[in-house]
C-alpha cells in the first residue's frame, strides 16, 4: 500500500472533509472489503467446498500478484493514480470480480476473479490515496481500511452459521457496492511535486535506501502470512466464530493506528517507530504460534490491527526523507513482491498446521525491525 503521509495545508474545508471521507469509504472498499473479505471467509471456503490449503494459498497469491501488477502499472503510467475513468471502472471490476467467486469452486476460476479484484483494489487504493494529499485532515482516509476490515468481519460472524459461503461473497460484493457508492464522486488528486533532497538536488539511491526497500520487501512478505491465514489459524481447535471475530478485532484496531502512529510521528523519527512496529507485528505472528487460547488469539488480531496502516505510514514517510524520485511507488512494488511470495514459501509448512508459517513470519519480521532500525539517519 503506498499511502502520502507529508501533507500540505491550505485545502478548502468544506471540500476537504467529503473528500476525505469518500476516500475513506472508497479504502473500505476496496481494501477492507473487496480485497480481504477472502480472509475470514477463508475457513468457510475450506469447509463447505474442500479446498486444500495449498489452493488457498494459490488464491490468496493471485490477489496479491494483480496487487502488484496494478501497482506496476500504475508507477509506469502515473496518470492514471488520477484517471476517474479508471477508478469507476476498478470499482466495477472489483464487484464484479467478487460475484464470480460464487459461480462454483472451480479454482482456476476464483485465481482469475482474485487477480482482478487484486488489480482493481490497488487502482482504487492509489486513486483515494492521492486524492487526499494536501488534506490536513488526510490521515482520517485511512481508517477507511480498518472499517472495511471490521465490517468484513462483522458480515462473516453474523451470517457464517446461517449461510453458505457462496451467499457471504454475494454480501460481501453488495457491501463493497454500498462503500463504493459514497466514493462514486471523489475528485481525482493534483499531480503530486517532484521529491528533492535538502540541496533542491535528485538524490540517487543509497545504502539507507536499499536497507529500507528490503526492510519492506520483508514486511511484505511477513505481514501477508498473518492476513491471510490469521483467521483460520485461530478456527481451528475453536468455535465456528472465534477466527472471524478476531479478523474483526483486527479491523477495530487498525481504524485508529495512521492517526495514532502520525501523532508519534511529531516526537520520534520514523525510523525508529518503524523498528518498533514491526517488532510488535512479529510478535503478534509468535503468539499464535507458540499460546493456544482466545486471550493470546486477541493479542494477535490488536497488535496485527494496530500496526499493518501504521508500518506503511512510518516506510513511506522515511522514503520520502530520502529525497529520491518515485520512492514510494518503488516500495509499494517491493511491497507487492513480498505478499507475493509470502504464502507460496509457507504453502509446504500448512500441511500440519499454521505453526511453523506463523515462526517464520516472524523470523522475517525480526529481520524487517533489524534492518529497519539500520535506516535511522544520524
Amino acid at each position: 500500500m503506498n499511502v502520502p503521509t507529508r501533507i500540505r495545508t491550505g485545502a478548502p474545508p468544506r471540500n476537504a472533509r467529503v473528500t476525505v471521507l469518500r476516500a475513506a469509504a472508497g479504502l473500505a472498499a476496496a481494501m477492507g472489503v473487496g480485497r480481504f473479505v477472502y480472509t475470514p471467509l477463508l475457513p468457510l471456503m475450506q469447509e463447505q467446498t474442500g479446498v486444500s490449503h495449498s489452493d488457498t494459498a494459490l488464491i490468496a497469491t493471485a490477489n496479491y500478484l494483480g496487487y502488484f501488477l496494478g501497482a506496476i502499472a500504475l508507477a509506469l503510467l502515473p496518470s492514471g493514480a488520477r484517471s476517474r475513468v479508471l477508478f469507476r471502472s476498478s470499482i466495477l471490476a472489483l464487484i464484479a470480480s467478487e460475484l464470480v467467486m460464487i459461480t462454483g469452486t472451480d479454482v482456476r476460476l476464483w485465481l482469475a476473479a482474485r487477480v482482478v479484484a487484486g488489480i482493481a483494489s490497488a487502482a482504487v487504493f492509489v486513486y483515494c490515496a492521492t486524492a487526499v494529499v494536501g488534506h490536513p485532515s488526510a490521515g482520517v482516509t485511512f481508517t477507511g481500511v480498518g472499517v472495511g476490515i471490521a465490517t468484513s468481519g462483522i458480515l462473516v460472524v453474523a451470517l457464517g452459521p446461517i449461510v453458505s459461503w457462496n451467499m457471504l461473497w454475494a454480501a460481501a460484493a453488495a457491501i463493497t457496492a454500498g462503500y463504493a457508492a459514497i466514493a462514486w464522486s471523489l475528485p481525482p488528486g493534483a499531480p503530486p511535486p517532484l521529491h528533492q533532497n535538502s540541496s533542491g538536488i535528485r538524490a540517487s539511491p543509497s545504502a539507507r535506501w536499499w536497507t529500507l526497500g528490503t526492510s519492506y520487501f520483508l514486511e511484505g512478505l511477513g505481514y501477508i502470512i498473518l492476513g491471510t491465514f490469521l483467521v483460520a489459524a485461530v478456527s481451528t481447535g475453536g468455535a465456528d466464530w472465534t477466527g472471524p471475530a478476531a479478523w474483526v478485532v483486527v479491523g477495530f484496531a487498525a481504524i485508529p493506528s495512521p492517526l495514532l502512529w502520525a501523532k508519534a510521528l511529531r516526537r520520534w523519527s520514523a525510523e525508529s517507530l518503524l523498528a518498533v512496529a514491526l517488532a510488535l507485528q512479529a510478535f503478534s505472528a509468535l503468539l499464535p504460534a507458540l499460546v493456544a487460547g482466545p486471550a493470546a488469539a486477541l493479542l494477535a488480531a490488536v497488535l496485527f490491527g494496530g500496526t499493518f496502516m501504521g508500518i506503511t505510514l512510518l516506510a513511506m514517510d522515511s522514503a520520502l526523507g530520502l529525497g529520491i524520485p518515485r520512492a514510494a511507488a518503488a516500495l509499494t512494488a517491493v511491497y507487492g513482491l513480498g505478499q507475493i511470495l509470502g504464502p507460496l514459501a509457507v504453502a509446504p509448512m500448512l500441511g500440519d498446521g499454521f505453526r511453523a508459517a506463523f515462526v517464520c513470519a516472524a523470523i522475517v519480521l525480526v529481520v524487517a525491525a533489524l534492518l529497519a532500525s539500520a535506516t535511522r539517519r544520524r
